[in-house]
């Protein structure tokens, strides 16, 4: 998408850019200061270089939307783009304002929710930073692209990190989490110059537990990607861009890892207390390997857990629940290699692995000829494997070392758990019954993206979905470089989620609704319409329509309003594209009792 005229174009651009922010910054008075509703500062130099960043880049793409912190309307006409720009003119404004010589341009592509390609230009210095054809490169003032410098990551070095902290976002949490991690150096940069720092391999982790907005870090992350680095949420997750108003959650970014980060760097980033963590973590490794259930948070739903080698623990799942004995169970397993040993991995296989893992992404293969394979599959064929990124449910894996078979958190049918409060009213108040005691539900927090993993049949010459999820199948495809199938008739259950009849409140559930039925309640969807703006009984999903966000809340909704006592959820339209392929497919399963208004 970004070919190497392109890529001239931009860098001039940017350079026109960094110009006009010089310009405004050698003249910079007080009165050119104004606030947003925000009351963030934005100064004239903002708006000016925005003017000319918006303009030129339209220029050379046309066809796509242009999403700039500084122009308020394309915000507001952003709908659930699969491809678009994120441009911050002038990142890092107070440091404009006070003279600093650390403010941006930032230009970013997104494509399926991720960074494509990013460019962050520093006009005190003329120096730009980008990534092109899967590496980073370096720019120093006035040279061509020919002179460009590949940069990379260093190793991050636990015994000897070196941590970057926003100058103008210091807070108690940020210190605790310093204390925690006990870095051997500090620095402190303003903007997205972190991200360069970082790529370059003069840092190893960039925290962040303050507000940030998408524009402020996409080209950052871009970069520092194709570098080696990444940036995560606190629930492991890559950050995902086209949020509900362009909010970030915490995030870390950090250099090249060959292992694993500790999980404290991911939950620290809140209050947190270490000591009653590690408790928590060794309770529930205990409970697990004596057989009993464990509930605990991924980056999907809350799990239900039980060790994957002893049939009486798996059983428990199924008594728990009450699930039918013919739906089988996802074996989590703490990194790649060790589902390798449990299941013969294909090519499409290792390529979707390598691309989602750890992530929200279930893979169907053909089991080993093990004892412990066999008992994960009950004796099927096939067995579903995932790899969360939750670091909780990674750190109960690797000290369990055994695969957990983790179904949701709910009673079989019902509505699925995204807190932890929701698997406590399932299997609450004895938290037992014959056959089955749950031990421990950990509450560590909601989760991120709301919905069930996306599963794919990895079996044959072509990624089947057999789930639908947030990785999407235009991600797989591009994965792949393949055509990607989607099941359109269950003959076999080899997979969780293939129910017709799945996710359902007691409320009957009726979709795609346009007049109010008595003793009802709404799931809405965007703008709401002039007949719901005062009702009573109503959960909007997203109130700007945003896809990401409904799923993330869909079973809070369901949830919400069954508690109310209504007979029937009446929901709104939702677009069926990107997630909202899969927010439809949990809705069309919830409402099958009247499956005719689907």
């Amino acid at each position: 998408m970004i070919n190497k005229t392109n890529l001239n174009q931009l860098i001039k651009i940017a350079r026109k850019c960094s110009d006009c922010a010089m310009l405004h910054f050698n003249k910079l008075e007080q009165g050119t200061i104004n606030y947003k509703k925000d009351f963030s500062p934005v100064t004239e130099g903002d708006i000016a270089v925005n003017q000319i960043a918006v303009s030129e880049i339209q220029k050379i793409f046309p066809k796509l939307i242009i999403v700039s912190e500084e122009f308020e309307k394309s915000q507001e006409q952003f709908n659930n783009d699969n491809i678009f720009w994120l441009i911050d003119p002038i990142d890092g404004t107070k440091e404009f304002i006070n003279g600093s010589p650390n403010f941006t341009v930032n230009f970013a592509l997104i494509k399926d929710q991720t960074p494509f390609f990013g460019l962050i230009a520093q006009p005190y210095t003329g120096t730009i930073w980008f990534n092109f054809n899967k590496k980073a490169w370096k720019l120093e003032k006035n040279q061509n692209l020919d002179h460009a410098k590949n940069i990379h990551c260093s190793d991050v070095n636990l015994k000897k990190l070196t941590i970057i902290a926003s100058l103008n976002h210091r807070n108690k949490d940020l210190d605790n989490w310093i204390d925690l991690v006990k870095p051997a150096n500090q620095k402190s940069f303003g903007s997205s110059i972190k991200f360069c720092v970082l790529a370059e391999g003069k840092a190893d982790l960039y925290p962040r537990n303050t507000p940030t907005m998408e524009w402020d870090i996409a080209a950052g992350h871009s970069i520092l990607k194709a570098a080696g680095g990444n940036v995560v949420s606190e629930s492991g997750m890559q950050i995902q861009y086209g949020k509900a108003n362009f909010r970030n959650k915490n995030f870390l970014a950090y250099g090249k890892i060959n292992s694993r980060l500790p999980s404290y760097f991911l939950t620290g980033l809140n209050e947190f207390d270490k000591n009653k963590y590690k408790q928590d973590i060794n309770f529930a490794v205990t409970a697990i390997k004596n057989n009993k259930l464990v509930v605990f948070p991924t980056e999907t739903v809350y799990g239900l857990g039980a060790i994957g080698n002893n049939k009486t623990a798996i059983k428990s799942i199924y008594a728990a629940k009450n699930r039918p004995s013919n739906n089988p169970l996802i074996a989590h397993t703490f990194n790649k290699q060790e589902a390798e040993k449990i299941v013969d991995f294909t090519q499409t296989a290792h390529l979707l692995a390598n691309q989602f893992w750890p992530g929200p992404l279930t893979i169907i293969l053909q089991v080993k000829k093990t004892a412990l394979s066999y008992l994960l599959s009950q004796g099927s064929s096939t067995l579903a494997v995932r790899v969360p990124s939750h670091p909780i449910a990674l750190d109960i894996l690797e000290k369990v070392k055994i695969p957990i078979l983790a179904p949701s958190a709910n009673k079989s049918g019902g509505v699925s758990p995204t807190s932890a409060i929701h698997a406590k009213n399932d299997f609450g108040p004895n938290y037992q019954g014959k056959d089955w005691e749950l031990a421990q539900i950990l509450d560590y927090g909601d989760c991120e993206v709301g919905i069930e993993s996306t599963v794919v049949d990895c079996r044959g010459e072509n990624p089947i979905i057999l789930r639908h999820g947030i990785i999407t199948k235009n991600m797989i495809s591009n994965a792949t470089k393949t055509k990607v199938l989607t099941l359109n008739k269950t003959v076999k259950l080899i997979s969780p989620g293939l129910l017709q009849s799945h996710y359902s409140p007691n409320a009957e559930v009726l979709l795609n609704q346009k007049k109010i039925i008595p003793n009802s309640g709404w799931l809405a969807f965007g703008k709401l319409p002039k007949m719901l703006q005062n009702h009573g009984n109503l959960f909007n999903l997203s109130f700007n329509g945003n896809l990401i966000q409904a799923g993330e809340l869909l079973y809070s909704g369901l949830r919400f309003l069954d508690a109310t006592g209504i007979q029937k959820i009446q929901v709104m339209p939702i677009p069926k594209t990107g997630i909202g392929i899969a927010i439809n497919d949990r809705l069309k399963r919830a409402s099958y009792k009247d499956s005719k208004n689907f």
